[in-house]
């Protein structure tokens, strides 16, 4: 764990800028953990938007393979709500994003295959 994330974990909001106030040589090394930390976080956010952008095309195609409509607009309008009272406004922003996401890499994937987990029960008939 770095120094930022030490300094973190372990202070109240704002107390990190209250401690690197007039420490130029610390408040240097002090940003690039800091820097280096919120990489680390976009690298993992990066990587569960990937996952659940794939995860959310095989479920719609799940979905349209038993003849079910492809998008659940309820589903989409829990998701505007949780992240609306997680986040705030832009918390609904965000959700809007990653909802067209998921809606734009289906469309450039269809027709899509059919989800590993479908194939296996299908007969070979069925799989074409």
């Amino acid at each position: 764990m770095g120094r930022y994330d030490e300094l973190v974990a372990h202070s109240p909001p704002g107390a990190l800028m209250r401690k690197a106030v007039g420490m130029s040589r610390d408040s240097d090394a002090l940003a690039e953990d800091g820097h280096r930390a919120v990489s680390k976080m976009d690298e993992a956010i990066i990587d569960l938007v990937r996952r659940r952008t794939d995860l959310c095309g095989e479920l719609a195609a799940l979905r349209r393979a038993a003849g079910g409509p492809e998008i659940e607009l309820a589903r989409e309008n829990a998701v505007l709500r949780r992240f609306r009272e997680a986040l705030g406004r832009e918390g609904t922003s965000l959700a809007m994003l990653l909802i067209e996401l998921e809606r734009r890499t289906r469309s450039i994937q269809m027709p899509a295959a059919r989800p590993a987990a479908l194939t296996e029960r299908l007969t070979p008939a069925e799989r074409g």
